[in-house]
């Protein structure tokens, strides 16, 4: 991989985040998995995650995907098998741990051709930010067979739709179009935005309802008025994205 080029943020009003714009002239997004071995979980990881668990017993531990680098120029991104209680124990017990996740843009267009599109508010026992607004539904892109070492655009895209089917109930096109790569340096997380166009929205409005406890509440934001959404009530990541998309001002 040529390697990492600077973020078009961090952006002042937005502490702990970088981001990317994601260049559909360097190619389509694909995901290299390395075959190295993620370190075992030590005493301090093990006892954190415990104290974690003891407090919010909807965790639970699995394989995730685990963010080494993001090559724009390639958009091409290299990972590693990890877990999720490695990520989740930072950063009271710093592991290095990255989540590779997907998000979701949603949009569709009203009868007077307004664009909108879909934010949830988190349920309040997510790993963190509970009870913020988001762009998504999002998470974590699913870890792939042990024999498996590259996942496409079309994989992450599948992935996506089992985020969106669990979390909200509704279906999406087979294929969306990467938008967006933001990093956030306090979930110690890497989000892949990838939008989808629904069509109008009243054939969609009634259908995306918060489908399980991942999500509290859905609305259909008018693109218009994202700068209501720019607050300390939505997350980082998604504020970003409202700059990468044109939504907001950059600066």
């Amino acid at each position: 991989m040529a390697g990492e080029v600077p973020p078009l943020l961090p952006y002042e009003g937005i502490p702990g985040i970088l981001a990317w714009e994601i260049d559909p002239r360097a190619g389509d997004v694909s995901v290299e998995v390395s075959r190295d071995r993620p370190p075992a979980p030590t005493r301090a990881v093990d006892d954190e995650w415990a104290r974690q668990v003891a407090a919010n017993p909807r965790l639970y531990d699995g394989a995730v995907l685990s963010v080494l680098a993001f090559d724009q120029d390639q958009n091409q991104i290299l990972t590693r098998r990890d877990s999720f209680k490695r990520l989740s124990v930072q950063p009271r017990v710093p592991t290095g741990v990255r989540l590779l996740a997907v998000t979701a843009v949603l949009e569709a267009i009203d009868q007077s051709g307004r664009r909108h599109v879909l934010l949830g508010r988190r349920g309040v026992q997510t790993r963190i930010f509970g009870g913020l607004w988001e762009l998504g539904p999002s998470g974590g892109v699913s870890t792939p067979p042990s024999n498996v070492d590259h996942l496409t655009l079309h994989d992450l895209c599948l992935s996506l739709h089992d985020e969106i089917s669990e979390e909200i109930g509704l279906r999406v096109p087979a294929a969306g179009m990467p938008v967006a790569y933001v990093r956030d340096l306090v979930a110690h997380s890497d989000d892949l935005f990838i939008r989808f166009s629904l069509g109008r929205l009243e054939d969609v409005a009634d259908l995306a309802r918060p489908a399980n406890w991942e999500y509290a509440e859905t609305l259909w934001m008018p693109i218009d008025s994202a700068s209501q959404f720019d607050t300390d009530e939505t997350i980082a990541a998604t504020r970003a994205a409202f700059r990468i998309l044109g939504w907001l001002p950059m600066h």
